[in-house]
């Protein structure tokens, strides 16, 4: 019998009990790592069993990634008699995926023609994206068979597409099942069931560092008995030792195994300092910075060894924490409790700390944390904490990651205030202080101030490069790649992307990394379209909805990831976006910003006027207001009677483009509206002499960069949003200008006359 569990086994006998009607018929089951999910499963399929209901059982495992379709392959690989799936006949290529879920699909009609059906499918967290997108139509196809589903995935583990899969089959009527810890009354009866006898006080005490999770329970209480480590009086069974049974042991290694090797090591390290501690002082032990340790930190709680409270990081289970000490070899744990002897964490500096322990550097990375998971809000408030307290002088400074979530959200006056602390701050501090051309840059390229964005973000990346700071410089180029291609400026920006790429970090925080992967999908996007931008941000997309940064990073980021994504026709990806943003507005109901991005987002997705409506009328950056514009006009014009609606649309697009410099957008616009049969002028009338470089207009020098790269004249064209006939013009018009006759001519000229620097 399940102990604690007779909520969730009466919602799975009901579906048994329906497997035979055509309604009703999926149950999700979800839950932490040992929560007893497989236990459900294999006891349904048993009581099915018994019931004259056919089962068929399938598990999907991290290596079975590799395998379309594995998990329902293998499914029906069970059942009795075999069946047999025509391979020899199979087709090639991309056509086999198809061909495949077709089988799945004619086999499943087949074998309910005759007799009720129950499928069980099990850790569907590893599973293949063909299995998933099968098991997205396949219940609601099937509808009118005799077909019961019950379908389990682990939650610890980054959302995933399996997330989503779980969330849609719920809204079209699915029963969703969350399997929680057990209370204290079930984790008696465990202990009653397994040792035969009620627990004494030690035992209980013992038994409640498993957190109520039946599986650590079931391997603490099998490893005692078998350790002859409890002794059974009176009906009260009582501890004869203190050691954790070397099952226990076992166990937990198995489960450190799903982590990195750097993760395991950090958990090793980090559990000697104590069930709960310290980000900042945990990496001080470690000589590293805690922005360095955030992607092993987030991996450890993915997996579900560790927690997040309001201020620390802590282990989530006790009996997780006290293997692990245990485990560390005594020489190596001797050597880092004489390290913390020598260096303990500080506990009462009174500047430096709350009253509760806090240092700024533990607020800061909690506030991180808080941002990179999409709760702004939270973030916010640990940063603005955080700015108060001095720091160490350790990167990343409090009040530089103060301004950098200000920015984000369009607050631009604190963010000037909180930047002018940092630069008062940084005073002394060489890491501090490199960083404050990176932060004026980002300041400026959001305010529409490209040219000193540029300037500031050349200056941040020679310092970051000198000091050794390799997630500044990645930070210093795409603000570089962002403010060159709004700029027009297209090569350049491709020289910063090709620079980011020759260098970017390893192991560099989520919110660094996501950024510099957006800044170079749009560079990407912009040189050769939606499926090379699609090339360089499956990791953005893969991310969500767990790792929010990049949709944070600029209020046009996710109505610009659905609108590529739609362009390639990947409606999953557009949904996720759009999920994730409304998500994201969801947690932060205080801030406009979120609501207004994914308002935005949805109308792209949908093609919705009202929502883009409401997007450019309530965006506060006025970029932000052009793009939903430039969207609402791009739909309008699609319909003839709106057609005068769609020109406002695409004028105000223009005036706000033109209002922050982004030439490349605007001149995209004027295509548009050429489209509708309306021109805008785009050149400003200047003296020029009548022939060298100088004498070459903005036109003509964006031409000349194209064509002195290898673009046709075609490919120019896209570029510029102009006629390929008049790329022809002004080439001939540079050609005279310069007195050549070729282009090979003009690559060699653009060569020595560095037209634009190279970095």
């Amino acid at each position: 019998m399940m102990r604690g569990r007779g909520a969730e086994w009466a919602t799975i006998l009901r579906l048994l009990g329906t497997a035979a009607d055509t309604a009703g018929n999926v149950v999700l089951v979800e839950g932490e790592p040992g929560m007893g999910k497989s236990l459900l499963l294999a006891e349904a399929a048993t009581v099915a069993a018994a019931r004259g209901t056919a089962v068929a059982t399938g598990r999907a495992d991290e290596l079975g990634r590799l395998t379309p379709l594995g998990p329902l392959l293998s499914a029906l690989a069970e059942w009795p008699p075999p069946v047999a799936l025509a391979r020899g006949d199979s087709p090639d290529g991309p056509g086999l995926l198809m061909w495949l879920a077709e089988q799945v699909r004619t086999t499943l009609e087949r074998r309910t023609e005759s007799e009720p059906l129950l499928v069980t499918l099990d850790d569907l967290h590893w599973a293949d994206p063909a299995t998933l997108m099968a098991l997205r139509t396949l219940p609601s196809r099937l509808a009118s068979h005799p077909l019961a589903w019950l379908l389990a995935r682990r939650t610890t583990s980054e959302y995933g597409d399996s997330g989503r899969l779980f969330d849609l089959l719920e809204e079209e009527g699915a029963t969703r099942i969350r399997v929680l810890p057990l209370d204290d009354g079930a984790v008696a009866e465990v202990i009653a069931d397994t040792l035969g006898a009620a627990p004494g006080e030690e035992l209980a005490a013992l038994s409640a560092q498993a957190g109520g999770n039946p599986f650590l329970l079931l391997e603490l209480l099998t490893g005692l008995r078998e350790e002859d480590a409890v002794r059974v009086r009176s009906g009260v069974a009582r501890l004869t030792g203190t050691a954790l049974p070397q099952r226990v042991h076992t166990a937990v290694r198995r489960r450190l195994g799903e982590v990195s090797t750097k993760t395991r090591h950090l958990l090793e390290a980090t559990a000697v300092l104590g069930r709960s501690f310290s980000p900042a002082y945990a990496a001080e032990m470690l000589g590293e910075t805690p922005a360095a340790l955030l992607p092993a930190l987030e991996e450890a709680i993915a997996a579900g060894v560790l927690a997040a409270t309001s201020d620390e990081l802590m282990f989530r289970y006790e009996l997780v924490w006290r293997s692990i000490v245990e485990t560390v070899p005594a020489p190596v744990r001797q050597a880092l409790h004489h390290q913390i002897e020598r260096n303990p964490p500080a506990r009462q500096p009174p500047r430096h700390q709350r009253a509760d322990g806090s240092s700024a550097e533990t607020l800061v990375l909690l506030s991180l944390l808080a941002w990179d998971e999409g709760r702004l809000s939270r973030g916010l408030d640990l940063a603005r904490e955080a700015a108060e307290m001095p720091g160490s002088g350790r990167h990343p400074q409090p009040r530089a990651v103060l301004t950098t979530m200000l920015t984000d959200l369009w607050l631009l006056d604190e963010a000037e205030t909180a930047l002018a602390g940092a630069t008062e701050e940084a005073v002394g501090q060489p890491e501090w202080t490199a960083e404050i051309p990176v932060l004026r840059a980002r300041l400026d390229l959001t305010a529409g101030r490209l040219g000193s964005a540029i300037e500031h973000a050349e200056a941040g990346l020679t310092a970051a490069d000198t000091l050794g700071v390799p997630a500044l410089a990645a930070s210093a180029l795409s603000v570089l790649g962002a403010a060159s291609l709004r700029a027009g400026d297209l090569p350049r920006a491709i020289r910063y992307l090709k620079n980011d790429l020759a260098r970017g970090p390893q192991g560099a925080p989520p919110y660094v990394r996501l950024r510099s992967e957006l800044a170079a999908g749009r560079i990407n996007e912009a040189h050769g379209g939606a499926a090379s931008g699609m090339s360089s941000l499956s990791r953005v997309y893969d991310a969500l909805p767990r790792h929010t940064g990049a949709l944070t990073s600029e209020p046009t980021a996710a109505a610009w990831l659905v609108r590529v994504a739609m362009a390639v026709q990947d409606e999953r990806r557009a949904d996720a976006v759009v999920d994730a943003a409304e998500g994201i507005a969801w947690r932060n109901p205080c801030l406009l910003n979120p609501s207004v991005a994914a308002a935005h987002a949805r109308g792209v997705r949908d093609r919705d006027p009202e929502a883009l409506v409401r997007a450019m009328t309530e965006h506060t950056d006025p970029w932000a207001r052009a793009s939903a514009a430039e969207d609402l006009g791009v739909l309008l014009s699609a319909d003839l009677d709106a057609r005068d609606l769609a020109v406002d649309s695409l004028n105000s697009a223009l005036v706000c483009y033109g209002s922050v410099e982004a030439i490349r957008d605007a001149a995209r616009v004027r295509g548009r509206l050429r489209g509708l049969g309306e021109r805008r002028r785009h050149w400003v009338r200047t003296d020029h002499p009548v022939s060298g470089w100088a004498s070459l207009t903005g036109t003509e020098q964006a031409v000349c960069d194209l064509v002195a790269q290898g673009l046709t004249n075609r490919q120019a064209a896209e570029q510029m949003f102009i006629s390929e006939h008049t790329v022809a013009f002004h080439l001939r018009q540079v050609f005279r200008k310069l007195g050549i006759h070729s282009r090979v001519e003009l690559a060699r000229l653009a060569a020595q006359q560095s037209v634009r620097p190279d970095h």
